[in-house]
């Protein structure tokens, strides 16, 4: 969480130490001192919706979620009138509430319950007509009016966080509260309740940049909101919780498989829905929606297995994608030494090229940057936010609310949902391949103590007038400098380069450099396997193509063998945070492993479970924890270390490079990271494009990319700005740097 514990108060005759700008109920939270509250969520700003968290503050009434604490302040969270008005309130939510907790699928987990319980609720001493309000179906989410309290939870993340702002309120109608209660009710209970009388929830002006991401649903306290392919499918507490990493794209975010068995017939499980511990981590729609890709009906299949064996030994490389724990990464690197054979991953060996040169700059073996430390001023370049990391977007919306922080981000391709998220954020649409010049000018704007050499190669590049007031005044009074660089820069013509220029922000300037991979576990492949540039001869693909394909989508043939999906294991992966967190099988496996193959070639030597080589990472798995603290601490797994090296300043004149007629960007559409996601291969296209190229949309469209022929679906895409498309491709055959030439066929 960052901040030191600078405060002294005292809560509850219990003197406690909060950071200065610490809200009471948070300074209260991470000293487990419980204060009710159903409207607020840590992260976002206080809609003082439930008051619930009502305290006396030093004699005062105050609402903990929005108060701030004070050096020497007393609070009391407890007392007659609190309770009162507390209980008068949870009496006030109860008003015309279905009475239908049986079937509701909030039952057993719903805060509502909870509260009433706890307030100790058996009678209600106000009444109202009810008004009808109907339920409806937005994308992913069910929303039911009748059990809504109007606690603006659901918009106040899309707002917060998500940055999408897709929902608000609107008025309700019906009957206004008869005056008398306003007399008779004390303030706080007449306003929560004028509130709730007044307005529900309905889709914003925004709402058609809903990116189906569920976090509205998940943080409901209630059964307003509910995943519409759970409803109605399980009663929360049948379910079986596993904690576990998301494992579709490299922010590798807490989640929450739960399951249980599928029937009376079947003991079999399955996984009913993905929850999230939604204060201190959200989840896109991939992580709570995708989770459907079990290797579900593998077995041990001997004639497979030896053919596998022998396709092995004659092998001179292994190609395996992204989509791997870091155990079975090791146990191929030490395939690839018993055998010699060559290790190909195009992505994860573009990564650890570019880190290697970032590093020889920086004088660090790793990058300073991470999520955490997006603060209240980031830049990012070389990234599709939207596409590419959504946690990442995440997190900056939240600085740019919560810290009243400001971002710039620098990429050629306009994204409706980046270039709406908050007043400051200032989009900046370069030239393709132009990176190199952008980060000339901020090395010139902001390396001030940047040595003479390196600094005459890119005098000439600095923003012009209009840019760097705007940067200037954006860059005001801010302490936490973060720059988040993607993989568009990894493949990138002049990738050396661009590295080298990144080591020198790292190195002289305030801001701290992140890097974000291009696929699920790359940089796990880049700092734990020994890759090879390229494959040779008959090759063995794992995950990927191959002359022999080892498969966890499923075998498919006398060249396939089956593996566990990630889903089935029990190891770890490694984030873009540099954090190793621990993956844990949330439905069962029962075919081949890495681990036998690796035990049938080993010549003795045999690994009886994948993780007991999770201690090469830096630490036994069964060590490693997965949660967060009261406070929001990540307790997860554990964050790699970064060692100082040598380092030198040498960079070369920026030189971008050209690309000819028509650019496509190689990008999957949100939330298909992966080829266990894809919804089949596109041609995502904005208006202006499909226009241009006279494409229809839902028609197969002949193209060739950089010289390669494809059979796309063209498909206008609502977050494309200008006249650009995307290639959602999933067969691996187009690598290298993601901006490439397009002409019809």
């Amino acid at each position: 969480m960052g901040g030191e514990l600078t405060i002294a108060l005292t809560i509850d005759n219990r003197l406690v130490r909060a950071k200065e700008g610490d809200t009471i109920l948070s300074a209260a939270r991470a000293n487990d001192i419980y204060v009710p509250a159903i409207c607020c969520l840590t992260r976002c700003s206080a809609t003082l919706a439930c008051r619930l968290c009502m305290v006396d503050a030093d004699g005062k009434r105050a609402y903990s979620c929005n108060a701030k604490v004070k050096e020497g302040m007393v609070v009391n969270t407890d007392g007659e009138d609190l309770r009162a008005d507390r209980r008068a309130i949870m009496e006030i939510y109860a008003i015309n509430h279905p009475l239908q907790c049986g079937v509701c699928d909030k039952s057993g987990e719903c805060e509502l319950q909870d509260n009433a319980l706890f307030q100790n609720v058996s009678s209600q001493n106000c009444a109202i007509k009810d008004s009808g309000r109907k339920a409806v179906t937005w994308g992913k989410t069910r929303y039911d009016p009748a059990l809504c309290i109007v606690c603006e939870r659901c918009v106040t993340v899309c707002k917060d966080i998500i940055g999408v702002a897709a929902l608000s309120t609107t008025p309700r109608g019906g009957d206004a509260l008869p005056e008398s209660y306003k007399e008779s009710l004390s303030k706080d209970v007449y306003a929560v309740w004028n509130k709730m009388n007044k307005s529900l929830i309905a889709r914003s002006a925004k709402g058609d940049g809903c990116t189906g991401c569920g976090e509205c649903a998940a943080v409901c306290p209630t059964g307003a909101m509910i995943a519409d392919e759970f409803q109605y499918k399980s009663n929360a507490w049948e379910l079986r919780r596993v904690p576990s990493s998301c494992v579709h794209c490299p922010s590798a975010c807490h989640l929450i498989y739960e399951t249980k068995q599928i029937g009376v017939d079947n003991p079999s499980e399955t996984i009913y829905r993905v929850t999230n511990d939604f204060h201190f981590q959200s989840l896109c729609g991939a992580g709570r929606f995708g989770y459907d890709f079990a290797n579900k009906n593998a077995k041990k299949d001997t004639e497979a297995f030896n053919r596998a064996i022998a396709a092995l030994k004659q092998a001179k490389s292994i190609s395996f994608g992204s989509f791997i724990s870091n155990e079975e990464i090791l146990i191929l690197n030490r395939i690839k030494k018993r055998l010699g054979v060559k290790l190909i991953n195009p992505s994860a060996y573009a990564l650890s090229r570019f880190l290697k040169t970032f590093s020889a700059v920086s004088g660090k073996t790793l990058y300073g940057g991470s999520k955490e430390t997006i603060g209240d001023f980031t830049l990012s370049i070389g990234i599709r936010l939207s596409n590419d990391n959504p946690q990442l977007r995440y997190a900056i919306n939240n600085a740019l609310v919560a810290k009243k922080g400001a971002a710039i981000d620098f990429h050629p391709i306009g994204d409706s949902i980046v270039d709406t998220m908050h007043k400051n954020m200032l989009v900046l649409r370069g030239e393709v391949g132009g990176e190199e010049i952008v980060l000339a000018k901020l090395l010139n704007r902001f390396a001030d103590r940047l040595p003479a050499k390196p600094r005459a190669k890119i005098a000439k590049f600095i923003f012009d007038e209009a840019e760097l007031e705007r940067i200037d005044k954006l860059a005001e009074n801010k302490s936490e400098f973060t720059i988040i660089a993607g993989s568009d820069l990894f493949d990138h013509p002049r990738s050396e380069n661009l590295a080298r220029m990144l080591g020198l922000l790292e190195k002289y300037s305030p801001f701290k450099v992140m890097l974000s991979p291009r696929n699920g576990n790359d940089l796990g492949a880049a700092l734990f396997a020994d890759l090879d540039e390229s494959a040779d001869g008959y090759t063995i693909g794992y995950n990927a193509k191959g002359d022999f394909v080892l498969s966890a989508f499923g075998a498919k043939g006398k060249k396939e063998l089956d593996m566990p999906s990630l889903i089935q294991q029990e190891g770890t992966i490694t984030s873009a945070n540099k954090r190793i967190t621990p993956i844990y099988p949330a439905l069962g496996y029962d075919g081949w492993t890495l681990a036998d193959l690796y035990n049938a070639v080993a010549d003795g030597e045999e690994i009886e479970r994948a993780t007991d080589l999770s201690a090469e990472l830096g630490a036994p798995f069964d060590a490693l924890e997965n949660e967060f603290s009261a406070s929001g601490v990540e307790r997860r797994g554990f964050e790699l270390a970064s060692s100082a090296i040598e380092s030198t300043d040498a960079i070369e004149p920026p030189n971008p490079p050209k690309i000819e007629g028509a650019i496509v960007y190689l990008a999957h559409p949100i939330d298909e990271f992966n080829a266990y996601l894809s919804s089949g291969d596109k041609l995502l296209a904005s208006e202006e494009f499909l226009a241009k190229f006279g494409l229809k949309e839902g028609k197969k469209a002949k193209v060739a990319i950089d010289g390669a022929n494809f059979t796309l679906t063209a498909q206008k895409d609502k977050y494309i700005q200008g006249g650009f498309a995307f290639v959602s491709v999933y067969d691996e055959t187009l690598t290298g740097w993601r901006f490439k030439s397009i002409e019809r066929r």
